[in-house]
């Protein structure tokens, strides 16, 4: 593949396709290349990668295979062109074996995940650069391919729009689904949807779970550790015995 032909968007299939097929995030989020190579943007020589953690940006190399090398702090990737698709491989002789496989697939429809970005600044070659993020986006796109849709609840129709808007739901008038992004996860790896009231701000979250024909939500509670024989309320989380279950109708 030449210059024209790489240019554009590249998304790993290894995190967006088993997502949408699992319809769950966190077990899936747990892959390295996820922290720092969820998306790929490349324009001619230059490539940007946006992962849950961190970005990174390279120089491409057309000379070689080999078109580039990334150095994370769970070993050392090399990015390759492997027919329509790219490679990622982790270099031999590194400390943890990662023996998994990555596929990027060209994906421009995915271009929209760079539109409305966070802006962060990170410390790089001794100046702040602007760097640009994909967190909310990537929220916003599971909202839509995992949650959104129709469903039924105590003989009322419940609306989950893609816009993260929540109709008819008790209290609660808008959701969002917990993307897994940063290093902060005090729900044990459990896939975490938050239901919020935007008018007073309160919030309830919930792990959510496709089963048949049905949406079921089970909240979380605070875990409850036993510490020189008192019992302590931590700042983790585990699931509680309140569970919804709503009745999909459209989705």
């Amino acid at each position: 593949m030449n210059k024209p032909e790489l240019s554009g968007i590249w998304g790993l299939n290894n995190y967006f396709d088993k997502i949408l097929a699992d319809k769950k995030i966190a077990k899936h989020r747990l892959q390295v290349p996820t922290w720092f190579a969820i998306l790929l943007e490349i324009k001619n020589d230059s490539l940007k990668s946006y992962g849950s953690i961190i970005k990174l940006r390279y120089k491409l190399n057309y000379t070689s295979d080999t078109l580039a090398l990334f150095d994370s702090f769970r070993g050392n990737y090399a990015l390759l062109k492997e027919n329509d698709n790219l490679l990622l491989t982790q270099l031999p002789n590194q400390e943890r074996i990662d023996s998994i496989k990555y596929i990027f697939s060209k994906r421009n429809d995915l271009r929209k995940l760079l539109k409305h970005q966070d802006s962060i600044y990170n410390f790089i070659l001794d100046k702040n650069e602007k760097i640009d993020g994909i967190e909310k986006s990537i929220t916003r796109y599971f909202n839509e391919k995992i949650i959104s849709g129709t469903y039924t609840y105590n003989n009322k129709i419940v609306v989950f729009d893609k816009n993260g808007d929540l109709k008819n739901f008790d209290k609660f008038n808008k959701y969002e689904v917990r993307n897994y992004f940063g290093t902060l996860h005090p729900h044990k790896n459990l896939d975490v949807i938050t239901l919020i009231n935007s008018e007073n701000d309160e919030y309830q979250q919930f792990n959510w779970k496709f089963e048949n024909d049905k949406l079921i939500l089970t909240e979380f509670v605070n875990e409850i550790i036993i510490d020189k024989e008192k019992k302590v309320v931590t700042d983790d989380f585990v699931l509680g015995k309140n569970k919804i279950e709503l009745k999909i109708k459209n989705h």
